[in-house]
C-alpha cells in the first residue's frame, strides 16, 4: 500500500492532468506544464511515472473504479434496460438503473472523468483502456452463456465496447430526450444478437 505522501503526490498529479485537458488537447501537454500544475518537481514526477500516459492508465482505473457497476453486469444488464426503455425513456424513470450502461457510458458521466472522452487522443486511449480491463470479466460470462469460443467472444465484446464508444461520441456524450431513443433502439438491437446467440 503506498504511503500518504505518495498518494497525495499522485492524486496532485492527475488532478493536474484532469485540468490541464480541460484547457488544452493532450498533444499539447508536457511534464513540465504539469508539473506545475500539480506544484511538483520534474524529479517527484518521475519517481512516480514514466511519461504522461501513465498518467492516463492511473486516471482510466480510478474512472473505472469510480463507476463499477451494483447491478447485473453485462449481457444481463443489456437485457434488463431494454425492458426498461421498452416500457418508458423518460430519464427520471430511468435514473436507477444508468449502472447497466456499458462502462464507458457510465465513466463519461462521471463529472470528474468526462474531460478524459473530449480530447481524441485520450478518448481512444480511454477506450482501449476500458476494453482491455473490462474483458477479463466479460469474457468467461460470453463464452459460457452463448458457448462461444474466446476469439468469438472478444470480438463481440471489443464490437460492443467500440459501438457504445462511437454513438455516444457521435452524440456528444449528452443523455437528452434523443439519446434515450437511440440507446433504445440500440439496446434492443443487441438484446436480440445476444438471444439469436443463444439458440445457435
Amino acid at each position: 500500500m503506498a504511503d500518504k505522501r505518495t498518494v497525495i503526490t499522485k492524486t496532485a498529479i492527475k488532478e493536474g492532468m484532469l485540468e490541464l485537458l480541460s484547457q488544452s488537447d493532450f498533444n499539447y501537454i508536457t511534464v513540465s506544464a504539469l508539473c506545475r500544475e500539480a506544484g511538483v518537481g520534474r524529479a517527484t514526477f518521475y519517481t512516480h511515472y514514466t511519461g504522461l500516459t501513465d498518467v492516463i492508465d492511473e486516471l482510466a482505473d480510478d474512472a473505472i473504479q469510480a463507476t463499477k457497476r451494483s447491478s447485473a453486469p453485462g449481457v444481463s444488464g443489456i437485457i434488463q434496460l431494454a425492458e426498461k426503455m421498452r416500457r418508458t425513456t423518460d430519464p427520471q424513470d430511468l435514473a436507477p438503473y444508468m449502472d447497466l450502461l456499458p462502462v464507458c457510458q457510465r465513466v463519461a458521466d462521471n463529472p470528474k472523468y468526462k474531460v478524459l472522452f473530449k480530447d481524441s487522443f485520450v478518448s481512444e486511449y480511454m477506450l482501449m483502456n476500458i476494453y482491455r480491463r473490462e474483458r477479463e470479466a466479460m469474457l468467461p460470462y460470453l463464452i459460457d452463456h452463448f458457448n462461444l469460443t474466446a476469439e468469438q467472444a472478444d470480438k463481440i465484446f471489443l464490437f460492443g465496447v467500440t459501438g457504445a464508444f462511437a454513438v455516444n461520441r457521435a452524440m456528444g456524450w449528452k443523455k437528452d430526450e434523443s439519446w434515450y431513443q437511440v440507446q433504445k433502439v440500440l439496446l434492443t438491437f443487441l438484446e436480440g444478437g445476444y438471444q439469436a446467440l443463444g439458440k445457435l
